[in-house]
Parts: structure tokens; sequence; C-alpha cells
């Protein structure tokens, strides 16, 4: 997969028109990962993303929260980044993998550059003829090449996210100490980094464009970018989307723009309008996971069944209990005819793993979880739905948290801050979300062995936009065991609790933190290690167990095993995850196997540039 990132601001009719194109004229589309950062200033502007997001679901939109952070966080999730502005419109056919193919066969090249080619003789910003530099044939490809430290205009402005295709590793490091708050100071920044890329001369174009910016309007304010002498406001845009008008792509086709930002004239289509913009009642699927919880099950599906919404599901799972938890579910199934109530019975794997499991099988598109021992007050989905009728924007709604049982303490949650989040957990696992939120952030994670697998949700979430929602009132009742071995272990075991949970997050938690975390790990308690090993022989698929073990295995000189586990764990992770790569150069390199050291100190440079400070550190082998 190649990650995409497309820029937006209440343009929902030009970004309609760029993911058509997308998927009209690039060959391989199926194998992009599209991610849309939007901005959206009113309310009617959130609905239209929302429509977008509904006409082409496998794409992300992303509501703009810290952009910095959410940037950081998902480029390195994929080794190629693809740029792209709303305003972008491709109009010729071509395919993505060539590009790929043609970087990995010319590393002293920069990129592939979509927008320019030598039909682009106009320097649209500074209304200038622009002279075409010398372009050379690359071979046995559809390409050509031209320095551009040599060029001037469009030629000579390297760094830009409108149209271009880059390695990974170059953008995460020229930009990982760069401020920046907004795609136009990305891009600024970026600018003035020319001087780290000078062992990258070359750029890659197509002989011919096969896109071109459409400089209909602008919507940002930092820089007074040119528009078209017969531009046309984003509200004059977003009402003729209302109406379903949409930019006829297929159309532009026959045009041979002369510049990078091309003043096309407008050409649109009559779409009909197959889904109402006016917000319908929010599907709500509770998931409730029970392990031996048969006593307490009744309070909380009733107190979901107390809340008289009729747009709701539950979906208990059992997870593996030995007492009569799955007879006490099934008897609530039969007992309510007012909620459609569906159990699962599965075998004891753990929180994370039954309610991904329940969620899987959901049909709501908004997401409840409730444990089987904590209830809600009957009023709240009342109210949470008048929020989000009232405001699109909302993706994550929770009140204050009211302790009973064995204490009777009041929580109040604070503002959400990505600062904050990252030391501790500011949100209630009671809280209702989209279901997308969910299949973004790849669900929970069952691999953490003494839980905050809630904890952890929240950080995978947030960079995909979290907009957040307190209650003052607490609707959500939440229940406390004067002796839980759970919560027990989790409180006797933080620090490696802690620990794990930044290692599955290399992109959120600096370097040194990680590190120190390596050791935390490596030393932990015989408890731990036996949970792990369960979550090993329930899950062999997860990673990080392996990985986890592996610190214990070499911290103990148990080598072999050690690189067994870690060899394990870096076939089975993502990209952005170089952990296990460090730790086998690290061994190889103490077991002096020059090449396999070597070998594992390239890919940890692939994945993440940013550990060439580590290298720099280390005596040559």
């Amino acid at each position: 997969m190649i990650q995409t990132i497309i820029f937006s601001k209440n343009r929902a009719l030009q970004l309609y028109a760029l993911i058509e194109s997308i998927y009209h004229w690039i060959n391989d589309a199926n194998d992009l990962h599209i991610n849309v950062f939007y901005k959206a200033t009113t309310p009617k502007h959130v609905l239209q993303y929302k429509q977008v997001s509904l006409k082409f679901p496998h794409i992300h939109l992303i509501a703009e929260t810290h952009f910095r952070q959410q940037l950081l966080a998902l480029i390195p999730q994929y080794p190629w980044i693809f740029f792209l502005v709303d305003d972008a419109l491709f109009y010729r056919p071509f395919a993505i993998h060539p590009c790929i193919a043609a970087l990995s066969e010319h590393p002293d090249a920069l990129s592939v550059n979509f927008l320019l080619g030598a039909n682009t003789t106009y320097c649209y910003p500074q209304n200038a003829a622009q002279p075409i530099p010398p372009l050379e044939p690359v071979p046995n490809t559809p390409f050509v090449k031209f320095r551009w430290q040599d060029a001037s205009y469009d030629f000579g402005y390297p760094l830009e996210i409108s149209g271009s295709l880059y390695r990974t590793a170059t953008i995460l490091e020229l930009i990982s100490q760069l401020p920046f708050d907004h795609p136009n100071r990305l891009e600024a920044a970026l600018s003035q980094q020319t001087s780290h890329i000078s062992h990258l001369p070359w750029r890659l174009i197509f002989p011919e464009s096969v896109g071109f910016c459409y400089p209909l309007n602008r919507v940002q304010h930092v820089f007074a970018n040119r528009v078209a002498e017969q531009s046309v406001d984003a509200e004059q845009l977003a009402d003729w989307f209302d109406q379903g008008q949409r930019l006829d792509v297929k159309q532009y086709h026959t045009m041979t723009p002369n510049a990078v930002h091309f003043d096309a004239p407008l050409l649109l289509r009559q779409e009909s309008i197959s889904v109402s913009l006016a917000p319908e009642p929010p599907r709500i699927s509770a998931i409730i996971p029970v392990y031996n919880g048969a006593a307490f099950l009744p309070q909380a599906v009733g107190s979901l069944v107390a809340q008289q919404y009729t747009f709701l599901e539950i979906i208990i799972v059992n997870d593996g209990s030995t007492d009569n938890s799955l007879l006490v579910a099934h008897s609530l199934a039969a007992k309510y005819d007012t909620v459609p109530i569906r159990v699962i019975d599965k075998n004891n794997v753990g929180p994370a793993d039954a309610r991904n499991i329940g969620i899987q099988q959901a049909n709501g598109e908004w997401i409840l979880p409730l444990d089987c021992d904590d209830c809600f007050v009957p009023e709240f989905l009342h109210h949470a739905v008048q929020v989000i009728t009232a405001h699109p924007e909302i993706n994550l709604l929770f009140s204050n948290v009211q302790e009973f049982g064995a204490r009777n303490n009041t929580w109040i949650p604070s503002p959400y801050s990505w600062n904050e989040l990252c030391v501790h957990n500011t949100f209630p696992y009671a809280s209702l979300y989209p279901r997308k939120l969910w299949e973004m952030a790849g669900g929970y994670d069952p691999s953490l062995p003494w839980g905050a697998e809630d904890w952890n949700f929240w950080i995978s979430c947030a960079p995909f936009g979290i907009k957040s929602y307190r209650f003052e009132k607490p609707f959500f009742h939440y229940r406390i065991h004067s002796h839980s071995s759970t919560s027990t272990g989790m409180r006797a075991h933080w620090a490696e609790v802690v620990a794990c949970l930044h290692t599955l997050h290399p992109t959120v938690y600096p370097l040194h933190i990680l590190l120190a975390d390596h050791a935390t790990i490596a030393a932990m308690h015989s408890d731990t290690v036996e949970r792990i090993e369960r979550i090993i022989t329930c899950l062999p698929h997860l990673s990080m167990p392996y990985f986890w073990r592996g610190l214990v295995h070499e911290a103990a000189g148990r080598l072999p095993e050690a690189i067994a586990d870690y060899t394990r764990a870096a076939g089975l992770v993502p990209y952005a995850q170089w952990q296990p790569h460090l730790r086998l150069f690290l061994l190889n390199r103490k077991l002096n196997r020059r090449q396999a050291a070597k070998q594992t100190k390239e890919e940890c440079l692939h994945r993440n540039p940013l550990l060439r400070e580590i290298f720099e550190q280390l005596p040559p082998l």
C-alpha cells in the first residue's frame, strides 16, 4: 500500500472530483491508502465531507485537530508517501507502481511529480513564462528526469505537497524537527530544507503532466495565493454540491494544461442525490464483553434497554466464561423484545479481543462499549444523540463517571489534550464513537498483558482526529470491586504496562523513552512473562508479544531465543514498527555477524531514518 495524504478545507466538491479522477485515471488506485486531512468550518461543510465519505467508503477522512502530531504519526505507516491537495485533478491514465519502481532503481531521485511536464510552460503563481529545464529519458521507464537545482519556478520548487510521490524516509527526516500547524506552513517549512536534499538532485516526471491544480478559489489565509480570474468561492461550490453538481472529471481529458495551476473552464455535471444531507438517527451497537460476570450482566443490559432508543442493538460477547454467563446472556436476549440482543460465544482471550469480535459483527455505525459490571443512566443515549445530530463534527462522547461499589468517587475527565493523552488515559472506556474510528485505529490491541487496552485504543485513534464532548452529568456508573485481581495486577505491574504500551506506538513516543522502555520490559516480572506466553499461544499472529519476550531472553543471555523472537516479530510488524529490527541489529553486532548487522541497520534506517543518531554514536563494526 502507498500512503496517500490529501489536504482539504471547505471544498467537498473539489475533493470529490479529485477522488473520482484518482479512481478513473490511476490504474492501480486500489493500492493507495487514502487519508484526507480536512478542515470544515461550518456544519454544512462537515456534512458534505460525510457525503464524500459515504460515496467513497474506503477513503479515511481525518478532521484536523493536532495537525503536526497527526501527520507525524500517520506518515511512517508505509514506505511511500503520495501528497495531494484537494484542488488537484488527474486527466490522463497512469499507474503508481512504475513510479515506485523508478524511484527504487534511482536512489538519487527525490520524487515523482505528476503536475509537471514539457507542456507546463507557464508559472501561474508568478504569472510568468516558465523555461523547461533539460529533460533526460529514464531508461526502461515512462519518465524523464531533470535537475531541480538548475531549474526555476515550478521546476525549481522540489519539496511541494500538491502532487508528488516521495520516499517516506526522506520526508520523515526533513519534517521531524520542523514546526508547522497547517498544510501551507508545512510546505513553506519544507521549502527551507533544500540544502538537506542536495544528494537527491533529480525529479522524475512524465513527458506530459498527468494532473493539474485547479485554482478555483482560495480557502486558506496563510498565504495570498493567486486564484482564477473567474473564481468561485467555497460557499457557492458548497451550494452546488448540495444541489448534486459535480465536476465532470472525464471531460478534462481533452485538455492539455500549460501550467501546474491551470485556469481551466468549469465543467459540471448533474448527479442524482441518492443520500439525504439531513442527519439520520444514528444506529448504535452496544458491545458487552463478559467473563464470569453472570451476577452483574442483567444490570448492564437493563441499563441499555432502559435507554428506550429505537436504533440500538446489544451484542454480548461471552469470553470463555466458566460460570453461567452464557446462559444468563441468552436468557436476557429472550427476555427483552424492545431491543435486539445477540450473543456471541468464544474462547477466553481478553476484553480487547472480545470487543473486536463484537464490533466486527455490529450493524451500527456508532459503537458503545460497556463492561458487564457497569451501567448507564437511562437518559444517556437521548442526550448523546442530540449532540451527534446538532454537532456532526463530534466523534467521541462521554460523561463524568460515578464510581459505585467499594468506592463512590466521581471522575471528571479533563479536556482532550494530545500531550496529556500520551501520558495517561483521559477518556472513559465507555465512550460513544463511530465505527469508522475503530476501523482506522485498527481496533483494540489484545497484545497488552495487563489491560489498558482502552488507553491504548484512544492513542491509536488520536491521529485520525478526536473531536470530543463531555456531559457534566455522570451518565456512566463504574463499579469498583473490593478485590479485583485484574486491577490489582495492573497496578502492581504498572511500569511494565506503560512500557509495553509505549512500544506499540513508535511514531508517538521519543526514541530515548522507547529505549528506556526496552530495559523495563527486559526486567519484567515472571507473572507478566506468563501472560505474554499465553497471548502468544492464543494469538500467534500478533507481533509485539514476541518482541517483548525477546527482550527478556536477551537480558537473560538467551541470545538464540532472543534472535528467534525478534526475527518472528520483525516478520509480522507493520512498516512503522522498527524496534525488532533495531534489537536484531544490536544483537548481530554483539555477535559480530557483520553481514546480518549491515542488513538490519539498512532496514532500520529504511523504516525510521531518525535512528541514524543511534548508529552514529556506535563505533564502526
